[in-house]
């Protein structure tokens, strides 16, 4: 069968190969037509037709782009009559794809949606959309289920996280320290997040606490689509600065200061006590502050309905606030309620395997096409 299948920016490109695996294990006749980035492009064994790199943007910097983004709009839906796909495979990225939803519904395709809207967090609305043309959701929070039901939506299924999957593939690196000029003092994770505005932002304000915490080193987990000049800018030495080491980075820290997104959870699923801090525009920050419902940002508070990841939001991050939730988290009672959450996520979310799930519903779908199966 013929997959078109869409991912907008890198977290959206991971889960997007992922899923392309799975289904061609299932499917080996499988043919892919994608945007995406060097994981899918890999998985799928030819390249990307767009590049998601292009589209990756924050709040209201999608302004910036939206000419790009209308053009990228256009191309795919004339690629997408083109290619005459069984299956339109959406990956998060809601506001271009839904978009793209609409137009191939219209054309008479099957639409699936993996990672869909956070529509429980903003835009509730926009489940009148998707209720007319979204054939199936795929959903890794187990909590958004039960309110796409509650409203009106039942094609939707939690399929297990892929996070799970990701960190318990993790091998330990014993010679982590060593190969990496790291003393034997203990870590303090900096993560400020895969954009080069969140970087830019939010990287000077973790960097505050080095002279705070002189018994510590400090450790930023850097990706390659953010400059490296950038990085020994902003994170000099004694900061350390290590690419593509995410995962060893959180199995050897004792704190970790994270910028809000999925390393949240990746964090609580290695159990390692953190901080979850924000910056962005002050017109961003007033935008978000009008649409989002939700009280918290973290996953880690969202999965567990309380506070127990501090998050230090806008002007909340500042020297001090910071100084002060790490410091509680190295004095031990913090870090110890947050343990005693993690085990409990852990438990909500399960062993399932998002990916393979998700590729059983969607190919299983055309050979049954009923309701949503997953239990």
């Amino acid at each position: 069968m013929r997959y078109y299948t869409i991912a907008g920016e890198h977290s959206g490109d991971i889960h997007g190969a992922a899923l392309i695996e799975q289904i061609r294990a299932i499917d080996p006749e499988a043919d892919f037509w994608a945007c995406g980035g060097n994981a899918m492009q890999q998985a799928m064994g030819k390249p990307c037709t767009v590049n998601c790199a292009e589209m990756a943007c924050m709040g209201l910097d999608f302004l910036k782009k939206i000419y790009l983004l209308w053009h990228i709009l256009r191309f795919c839906k004339t690629e997408l009559v083109a290619y005459r796909p069984h299956a339109v495979i959406l990956i998060d990225y809601s506001g271009f794809n839904l978009k793209l939803a609409s137009f191939a519904k219209k054309q008479g395709f099957r639409v699936y949606y993996y990672i869909p809207p956070k529509i429980w967090a903003h835009g509730a609305k926009r489940i009148d959309k998707i209720k007319t043309t979204v054939t199936k959701i795929g959903s890794i929070l187990p909590f958004e289920v039960a309110y796409y039901q509650a409203n009106g939506y039942n094609s939707i299924a939690y399929v297990g996280n892929p996070l799970v999957q990701k960190v318990a593939m993790h091998s330990a690196q014993p010679t982590f320290r060593t190969d990496n000029g790291l003393d034997h003092r203990p870590i303090i994770a900096l993560l400020p997040g895969s954009r080069l505005e969140e970087v830019q932002r939010i990287l000077p304000y973790m960097t505050t606490q080095v002279h705070l915490f002189p018994s510590y080193q400090f450790v930023v987990a850097g990706v390659h689509n953010v400059p490296k000049t950038l990085y020994d800018t902003l994170a000099p030495l004694p900061i350390h600065i290590l690419y593509d080491q995410t995962y060893s980075l959180l199995a050897a820290a004792q704190v970790a200061i994270i910028a809000s997104g999925s390393a949240s959870l990746e964090a609580a699923l290695f159990d390692l006590p953190q901080v979850l801090v924000y910056k962005t525009s002050f017109l961003t920050y007033w935008w978000y502050k009008k649409i989002v419902t939700v009280k918290h940002i973290s996953l880690v508070n969202l999965l567990e309905g309380t506070t127990v990841v501090p998050e230090l939001i806008q002007d909340q991050l500042n020297t001090e606030f910071l100084q002060k939730a790490v410091q509680r988290l190295l004095e031990g009672t913090d870090a110890a309620a947050q343990k005693q959450a993690y085990g409990r996520i852990r438990a909500l979310l399960g062993t399932k395997h998002a990916a393979q799930e998700t590729a059983q519903m969607i190919v299983q779908d055309f050979k049954n096409p009923v309701p949503c199966h997953i239990k």
